[in-house]
């Protein structure tokens, strides 16, 4: 089973934050677990760790996988997917339709455009669209 995470860019300073999110009053947060134990994030009903507010534009969700380097492979992350021996660019997005999160070329209507990650030979993180907006151009 994999770890339901969430990473956003925090509103006070612009940096990624990891953790758990929540959305109370229409505004959005991340629960940032401490390093020390993050399986147990609630005592006796309260949350455990530092809540940060985020942007709600930036929110992204853990895909369970990890790249080539051993880096979590986020929503909205650029990648290089290496799939029947040809490497593709690809952003990485929910497909509701599927229930999973595939790798397409960025366009809202990515028809045949897409690879599945788990039947991708290799996949190395090269950036996200926020950070790089220009890594799917090229």
């Amino acid at each position: 089973m994999r770890d339901i995470l969430f990473k956003a860019k925090r509103l006070d300073n612009g940096e990624w934050i990891e953790g758990y999110y929540i959305k109370c009053d229409e505004r959005h947060f991340i629960c940032a677990m401490p390093e020390c134990d993050t399986s147990k994030y609630m005592l006796d009903g309260y949350w455990l760790g530092t809540f940060y507010e985020v942007l709600s534009e930036s929110i992204c969700q853990y895909t369970g996988l990890t790249d080539k380097n051993g880096k979590k492979i986020w929503e909205k992350d650029v990648v290089v997917c290496v799939y029947d021996g040809c490497a593709n660019t690809r952003v990485i997005v929910w497909d509701e339709s599927e229930l999973d999160f595939k790798g397409t070329n960025g366009k809202d209507n990515y028809g045949i455009n897409f690879d599945y990650l788990l039947c991708c030979e290799e996949l190395e993180i090269i950036g996200n669209v926020f950070d790089n907006p220009k890594l799917l151009e090229e």
